[in-house]
């Protein structure tokens, strides 16, 4: 009886996050990879927009964590939800404060943001 009610709560918890904004088309923020001409990274350091450096294996943990269930492990969006490789990091910092589309506003903050927002912005190097 106990796994029963532990199965059936973890099962209510999991369709309930399926069905979230199901209808809602979340439109691309920013350029996309090939638009802007984005760039690799040859380390493991990056560019957080005010001349700060910022981890990038930071950023690929944060990304794994938080972006992957909906982006995808290639940055290329699945289902309904748009590929986000190579967008510039102020447009991955923006959409994470405000949340477009689906996405629940404030996932990340602070370093944690800052990171990821370059993770994507050298496409995921």
């Amino acid at each position: 009886m106990k796994k029963l009610l532990i199965t059936m709560g973890a099962l209510a918890f999991i369709l309930g996050g399926c069905n979230e904004g199901a209808g809602d088309v979340q439109e691309p923020v920013g350029d996309t990879f090939e638009d802007s001409g984005g760039s690799s990274a040859s380390d493991d350091s990056g560019d957080s927009g005010d001349g700060e450096s910022v981890d990038l294996e930071q950023g690929a943990s944060v990304y794994e964590a938080s972006c992957l269930s909906c982006h995808g492990d290639d940055m290329q969006g699945m289902n309904s939800t748009p590929g986000i490789e190579g967008i510039a990091a102020d447009d991955v910092l923006a959409a994470i404060d405000e949340g477009p589309g689906s996405m629940p506003p404030g996932l990340v903050s602070g370093e944690d943001a800052e990171a990821v927002a370059a993770y994507v912005e050298n496409g995921g190097e």
